[in-house]
């Protein structure tokens, strides 16, 4: 009988550990059954957030473009009068080579450029540049108010122009207010 009682005790005791084993187990695979969900929600949402950044860059490349092609009008504008300015610049900088024709025609286009239309899309080396350009060909400058008010016009007609057209600063460089 003792020896009865001994498998009980056994038998019993092998059941109780059966049970906790059973039971471990069952939180050992619920706690990692969950943490499987967890780890596949981050990887969502890393996913989600790759998506968006994905789709911020994408409108960003899409209005960085749309700002060039508005400044478009501005920028040929400016390329243009750029042009006119240096060849100007080029014939009066050597008078020696060109016929006097040439040189007052060259003359009159720089005063032109310089007074109203280089002042509405030139940036401030531009200005600069072509204020000491001017210097160098009259010293003694001393403008008309018809000449300052022309020059005033095409800064105002300028800023209109660069607000209108999207021109920012970072991308078509300093423009003097």
């Amino acid at each position: 009988m003792a020896e009865n009682s001994s498998w009980d005790t056994i038998s019993k005791f092998a059941q109780v550990i059966s049970i906790v084993i059973g039971v471990v187990i069952s939180v050992l695979s619920f706690n990692h059954t969950r943490q499987k969900d967890a780890d596949a929600r981050v990887a969502e949402a890393q996913a989600r957030a790759f998506e968006l950044q994905k789709y911020y860059d994408q409108r960003k490349v899409e209005a960085d473009k749309d700002e060039i092609e508005a400044a478009k009008p501005f920028l040929e504008l400016r390329q243009n009068r750029y042009m006119e300015a240096v060849q100007a610049a080029a014939i009066l900088s050597s008078p020696e080579e060109h016929a006097e024709a040439e040189i007052t025609k060259a003359r009159k286009r720089f005063w032109e450029l310089y007074w109203a239309e280089l002042s509405m899309v030139e940036d401030a080396k531009v200005e600069g540049a072509m204020i000491k350009l001017g210097d160098s060909f009259n010293p003694d400058l001393n403008p008309t108010p018809q000449q300052s008010a022309a020059y005033g016009l095409a800064h105002a007609v300028r800023d209109s122009l660069t607000k209108s057209w999207g021109v920012s600063e970072k991308k078509e460089g300093n423009i003097n207010p």
